[in-house]
This record gives structure tokens, C-alpha cells and sequence, in this order.
């Protein structure tokens, strides 16, 4: 056992240079991590009606952030989305789309309906002290940030979703108009740093 050990101690320097080459890093944590936000969205705007899609006028989630070059990693827990990080190191836009089945074409009251939500984000990163180096606010001083928040919803091409939308039609009407759009204001506050 001794002469193995012995054997392999030369190749140690090797071993490790392989993890270098190869990276140590979480391929699903791109980029340099800021640490976990606690994030509190105020409703600013409304088209979609009172409560519609169950909104409310104060929301809070968590978000973990991270950033490389020209980019910021917007990590809900349930999906890493890549943004742009401008050339200020500091202003940041998001985007995303998903489309919901709202009614498919074997399910009563109607035609089929899917509507297509797109999801924006635009902030700027700031910390308590304005620590700029070479590459912006440096990323252990990022302790918050603050933006915009808004969803705009559209039936996709062919859906036929008139029912889902208030009138003497309806029967169990979910938005108030459609296309419609929400918008909140966010102020996120860093709670945890990123792991080391």
C-alpha cells in the first residue's frame, strides 16, 4: 500500500492541474455569484384586471444572481435565465417567454387557447459602498438592487381564448382585457452571500 501511495504522489501535480483544465465549477452556476436577493415587487400596473391569474399587489420571492462578462444569471429556482449586463457593470435587462395551454381543443367551453407570457426584467445592481474596480461594482460589494418588473400576456396565433376575457359571454373570465400587462417595482436585498 505504501509503495502505491508512493507511486502516485508524483502524479499528484498532474491530478490537479486536470481539475483546472477540466473546471471544478457547477456548469448549471455559470458566472461569478452575487449571493441570494429577497426581492418584494410593488404593483405599479394593471391592465389584466383586480387579481387576474391570482396577482396581487405586493409579491415577494427569492432570486440568486450571478454574472460574467456581459451577462447577469437570473436563477428563480426553477430555471437559470442569461440576461444582458451592460457596459456600466451595473444596469441589467432579463427576458423569458413561456406559453400556457389554457384550453386545449377537447376541453369545454371552447376552441383551443394558449396565451403567451413574456417576462421582463430591468435593474441596476448596487451595494452600499460604490467599491468600483476595473470591472464595476466589485461583486462581494453588490448587496441589492432595484428594477422594473413586468409581464405582458397575449393569445398566441389561432387561439380563440374571447371566453377568458370579461364580458356577457364569459363564463369564468380570467383577465379583464387581453393582450394585457402587469408591471411591478422591485427592490432586492442580498440575505445570503454565495457559497465560497
Amino acid at each position: 500500500m505504501r509503495t502505491l501511495l508512493l507511486a502516485l504522489l508524483p502524479a499528484l501535480p498532474v491530478l490537479s492541474a486536470c481539475g483546472d483544465f477540466f473546471g471544478d465549477r457547477d456548469a448549471h452556476a455559470p458566472g461569478t455569484a452575487l449571493g441570494t436577493f429577497h426581492v418584494v415587487g410593488t404593483q405599479t400596473a394593471n391592465t389584466c384586471g383586480e387579481g387576474a391569474l391570482g396577482a396581487t399587489r405586493s409579491w415577494a420571492f427569492d432570486v440568486e444572481l450571478a454574472r460574467d462578462a456581459g451577462v447577469l444569471f437570473w436563477d428563480n429556482g426553477a430555471s437559470l435565465v442569461p440576461g444582458v449586463l451592460d457596459e456600466d457593470l451595473l444596469s441589467f435587462s432579463v427576458e423569458a417567454r413561456v406559453v400556457v395551454d389554457m384550453r386545449t381543443g377537447d376541453m369545454p367551453p371552447g376552441p383551443p387557447c394558449s396565451v403567451e407570457r413574456r417576462d421582463r426584467v430591468r435593474g441596476e445592481l448596487g451595494g452600499a459602498g460604490r467599491g468600483l474596480d476595473d470591472d464595476g461594482l466589485d461583486d462581494d460589494d453588490v448587496t441589492r438592487f432595484e428594477g422594473r418588473l413586468s409581464f405582458d400576456y397575449a393569445p398566441t396565433a389561432g387561439s380563440r381564448c374571447e371566453d377568458l376575457v370579461v364580458s356577457e359571454l364569459s363564463v369564468a373570465p380570467v383577465f379583464a382585457a387581453l393582450p394585457c400587462s402587469m408591471a411591478y417595482a422591485l427592490t432586492g436585498t442580498r440575505t445570503a452571500l454565495p457559497p465560497e
